[in-house]
């Protein structure tokens, strides 16, 4: 078996142009330009600004959220609990709270709406004020607490 090998480095090229061709070209380093320091200026400050808009937008909408952070409950019997906790909200606005109680599986055996409109001002401490709900259970209940919080359009 004999091989054929290119003696020389040119022939190897020739070869080369030949099946690919030999339009291509290499770009210099001037020619090879890229963002300017004022293009990076710009790309940075857009990319800020959007940021900083995306934040706005984020706290702006939770700000408005109702919150509800559990207190306390008290289990009077198999069939009653009572479940304490604060809502902070906007003082205009109308919150229907879901409260839950669950057994020690972890299984709902109780649960209640209750819809807080406004609320006295001597109630209220800043946007915070307490609530007491009643929950009527199917057997025991282990915990009681709230589920979720929503505004009513």
């Amino acid at each position: 078996m004999s091989s054929s090998t290119p003696a020389s480095g040119s022939a190897s090229g020739d070869v080369l142009a030949q099946r690919y061709g030999s339009g291509h070209r290499t770009l210099s380093p001037r020619q090879r330009r890229g963002l300017s320091f004022r293009g990076w200026v710009i790309i940075a400050a857009i990319a800020t600004l959007l940021s900083a808009l995306f934040v706005v937008w984020i706290v702006q909408g939770q700000s408005s959220a109702p919150v509800a952070k559990d207190v306390s409950f008290q289990v009077q019997d198999a069939g009653n609990t009572y479940a304490d906790f604060d809502l902070t909200k906007d003082p205009d606005q109308t919150v229907t709270c879901a409260v839950r109680a669950l057994n020690e599986q972890y299984a709902i055996v109780g649960w209640n709406q209750v819809t807080i409109g406004e609320v006295a001002p001597e109630e209220l401490n800043g946007r915070t004020s307490t609530h007491r709900v009643p929950v009527r259970t199917t057997n025991e209940a282990n915990s009681v607490g709230v589920d979720s919080c929503w505004k009513v359009d």
